[in-house]
């Protein structure tokens, strides 16, 4: 058992960053599913997702949350409500907003418009390994 100690704590030190992280990543997920919808968007194709990576070069953990939108407004007016929306980022501070168009799909025939709205959000990297 004393000679698992080292490997537990080894274990430990790397996944206790990831948790936190991964704490952090769920609190703006809720943040931004809890955010009053825009008006004539008509729901959601599922929830928001999620995910913690290195993007682009850096030692920092990048945070997106995407979330896909029917909407009869267009990208502008969905980017407008976006940078007007009162959203804390992962550790207070301002997230920024990205929104497109969703590629459009032969298998499903869609009514009204339907967007992607990502919120995009940085820290510092610390100890966590995917954001090396």
């Amino acid at each position: 058992m004393v000679a698992l100690l080292p490997v537990i704590g080894l274990f430990l030190l790397f996944k206790v960053p990831m948790w936190v992280n991964d704490a952090k990543l769920d609190a703006l997920i809720d943040r931004f599913e809890s955010y009053p919808r825009p008006p004539r968007t008509y729901g959601t194709e599922g929830g928001a997702e999620g995910s913690i990576a290195l993007r682009d070069n850096g030692n920092h953990c990048d945070y997106r949350v995407r979330l896909t939108l029917s909407t009869e407004l267009s990208v502008g007016e969905l980017t407008d409500y976006s940078d007007r929306a009162d959203i804390a980022g992962v550790e207070g501070g301002r997230p920024s907003f990205t929104v497109r168009p969703r590629p459009p799909s032969k298998h499903v025939a869609y009514s009204s418009r339907t967007m992607i709205v990502e919120l995009d959000d940085s820290t510092g990297a610390g100890l966590d390994l995917r954001c090396h």
